[in-house]
């Protein structure tokens, strides 16, 4: 009996462990016969006479991106916010699930949370944000910040072994937007929380692309849609951010 229980836990480790094998085992010790089901799904070797595509090979990913933004890069003149870089970047964390129609190409749809931080100086009240603040205020920090939940869509370009191209595009929604303005007053430091969703729109958009290599990848992503109404505030944080992600 312990023979075959020994026998039983070495062919579940191999068939969890292994791509190659089959989803489904039949081991016989003796008169007795053991049926094995793989916890794993596993896939079939191209070429190997199964009538299965590429389409039924698939896998997840999960990833964490850092990125900054880049001035000066806009499809129309309206007038960009200026950033301070360094204080200014996003963090994305999300799941990827990729599908394989062929060995050197995937397709894949993602969800993501992430987070925008904008960071400028200068007077919200000449921008327009704040309306009927003092306009000698003494202000030292202006903030623009969202938390948003994403989805995207990539086509992943694999060749030269682990490096790949991805090229896709991406949604967000905005759940959270919120304009914090910090000055000083007399000797102390104070700040003054903003929120109007006529100025601040919620669902943004734009294109993505990386170059990566094994686990590592440079990105960038290009916004198109207006994080502001331009009909009461004619700016627009950097469209562009470039930054590197990690995808295990």
């Amino acid at each position: 009996m312990k023979k075959i229980l020994y026998a039983a836990a070495a062919a579940a480790c191999l068939l969890c462990f292994s791509g190659r094998m089959h989803a489904q085992a039949d081991i016989k010790i003796g008169q007795t016969k053991i049926r094995l089901q793989s916890p794993v799904k596993v896939y079939e070797e191209p070429g190997s006479g199964s009538s299965r595509s590429y389409w039924n090979r698939s896998y997840t990913t999960v990833f964490g991106g850092f990125s900054f933004p880049v001035e000066g890069c806009s499809y129309e003149s309206t007038v960009q916010m200026p950033v301070k870089y360094g204080n200014s970047f996003e963090v994305t964390l999300g799941v990827k699930e990729w599908y394989c129609p062929s060995r050197h190409y995937s397709i894949g749809l993602s969800v993501q949370y992430s987070h925008y931080d904008y960071r400028a100086d200068g007077s919200p009240a000449a921008m327009g944000i704040i309306t009927g603040t003092p306009i000698d205020l003494d202000i030292y920090r202006e903030i623009y910040k969202t938390d948003n939940i994403g989805i995207g869509i990539y086509n992943r370009f694999s060749f030269f072994g682990s490096m790949y191209l991805d090229i896709g595009a991406y949604g967000d929604w905005a759940f959270n937007r919120k304009y914090k303005c910090r000055y000083y007053s007399g000797d102390s430091k104070e700040h003054f929380n903003y929120r109007d969703g006529g100025k601040f729109l919620p669902l943004q958009g734009g294109v993505y692309g990386a170059l990566g290599y094994g686990y590592f990848s440079v990105y960038c992503k290009y916004r198109f849609t207006h994080l502001f109404s331009h009909s009461r505030l004619p700016v627009e944080p950097p469209r562009l951010s470039i930054g590197l992600m990690v995808e295990l």
